[in-house]
């Protein structure tokens, strides 16, 4: 009776089913980081930072707390993820409403306007605006909110003036401008200011903007600077030209 044949795999197949087990061990995670994530999210909202405790938001994901630490060192780093992801939802759901429009001025209005009128929602309000300042510290929740708006801001002025490049000194001040007026607008309306309404925040934007477009018209005294660069994460730096504001 003969034996059976013996089976070997060869270096590539070990290689080909290790890579295909670690593509899954990693999709397998970033799905368990998904689901904490957004279960915190929902606590976070209805609790508040402190009521949302961590065995709590685990035992509401269906995981243990040991997996909830694997995933996140502490419950802030989990917050911090959070309000992130509230920052990019609001940017993303800005550039939607600003393709109403293809002239660079009314897309920039249009976006500005979306801008507070999104980020008055109760879940945006409680956990970006009231709550992150606190939990994160405001060094840490400013350098959340710039890395995502000024990404947002400073293409779409470019865009306004209309030139390929424009110089750094004439475009972070007015971007800073405006992502403060955007901000302290959104701090008011969530206090219930009366003193203050979006068309009349609006109407002094569109001012600036346009005196800002003038003064960039009229020649400098001074020598000529570097090209425009835009701050990426990491403090690093790049060009932005007109064509990227869309």
């Amino acid at each position: 009776m003969s034996r059976p044949a013996k089976f070997s795999l060869t270096t590539m197949q070990h290689y080909l089913i290790e890579d295909a087990m670690g593509k899954k061990s990693a999709a397998e995670a970033e799905k368990t980081r998904k689901l904490i994530v957004a279960t915190a999210r929902e606590l976070f909202a209805e609790l508040g930072f402190a009521g949302a405790t961590t065995s709590r938001i685990a035992k509401s994901a269906g995981l243990t707390e040991g997996a909830f630490f694997h995933h996140f060192k502490d419950k802030k780093a989990l917050f911090a993820e959070v309000v992130r992801n509230l920052q990019r939802e609001l940017a993303q759901a800005v550039t939607v409403r600003r393709q109403k429009s293809e002239d660079p001025f009314e897309r920039f209005i249009i976006g500005a306007r979306a801008s507070i009128e999104l980020s008055q929602s109760p879940e945006y309000l409680r956990l970006v605006l009231i709550e992150a300042p606190t939990i994160l510290g405001g060094e840490n929740w400013r350098e959340i909110d710039a890395v995502t708006s000024l990404s947002v801001i400073e293409p779409a002025l470019v865009a306004i003036a209309g030139r390929d490049q424009i110089d750094p000194t004439d475009l972070r001040p007015i971007a800073l401008m405006v992502l403060g007026l955007l901000n302290e607008t959104a701090f008011a309306l969530a206090r219930h200011d009366d003193q203050i309404t979006i068309d009349d925040v609006i109407d002094i934007l569109e001012v600036s903007i346009r005196d800002w477009q003038n003064r960039l018209d009229k020649p400098k005294a001074t020598s000529r600077k570097a090209p425009v660069t835009s701050a990426t994460p990491g403090g690093k730096s790049k060009k932005l030209k007109a064509g990227s504001a869309k």
